[in-house]
């Protein structure tokens, strides 16, 4: 189940009473319509529940909607299953609002348009989104440069190879983990934290990326033209 956000909810049946008129993108036919509820059942007074027909495919959508005594007085939490189509963010994007302010910008116009259902405009924004990556990359040297070419020059340009010196340099025997490791018992938790999450870093730079790179490319490749 996924948390609906309560600017989706058009009215109530009270002024703090349960939703009634929802809109948001149907998670069945992926198009955009509102959500009639007519009445809700309620479950020791916490929790209500209701299921609502799609107006555009008629399946239903099942909606759950969570007053926590904890916080009360206060907007209940509502909740709808199956999940609605989108994307959140992704992990460590805020690196990328770091990188670049625009690109982030341009990031998040990918994400409206994705979840909206716009695909057209959602590709035609990542790509824009890729070209402004890779001229980002390539230190605004080869703006105008046609993608396909950009993306070879940033093959070239790009040491792509620096976190992997990095993390040598760290484990050499005079590195900052070199040095500890050279006996256990001086090692900390901070210390092993650090080198855990290193580790992690280099599985997803050397082992996650090319896997899901390759599954990614058997999809497109296998997806009907």
């Amino acid at each position: 189940m996924k948390i609906v956000e309560s600017s989706k909810v058009q009215s109530r049946f009270s002024l703090a009473g349960h939703p009634q008129l929802v809109e948001l993108l149907c998670p069945h036919c992926l198009k955009e319509a509102t959500f009639n509820i007519k009445s809700w059942t309620a479950h020791a007074g916490r929790v209500a529940a209701a299921e609502s027909p799609c107006p555009r495919c008629n399946r239903e959508v099942l909606f759950l909607n969570l007053q926590d005594s904890r916080d009360a007085p206060g907007e209940p939490t509502l909740f709808m299953h199956p999940d609605p189509v989108g994307r959140d963010r992704m992990d460590g994007s805020e690196y990328l609002r770091s990188f670049s302010a625009p690109l982030d910008r341009t990031y998040d116009t990918v994400l409206k348009h994705y979840n909206a259902g716009d695909w057209g405009t959602a590709a035609l924004t990542t790509r824009y989104l890729l070209e402004g990556l890779a001229t980002r990359l390539l230190t605004d040297t080869h703006e105008g440069v046609p993608l396909t070419s950009q993306l070879e020059i940033l093959s070239k340009g790009v040491e792509l190879s620096a976190p992997l010196e990095d993390i040598s340099d760290m484990l050499a025997p005079d590195g900052v983990f070199g040095r500890q490791l050279a006996d256990a018992t001086t090692v900390d938790q901070d210390t092993a934290q650090h080198l855990l999450e290193l580790t992690e870093q280099l599985i997803a730079y050397l082992v996650v990326m090319p896997g899901t790179m390759a599954d990614l490319k058997s999809r497109i490749a296998s997806a009907p033209v």
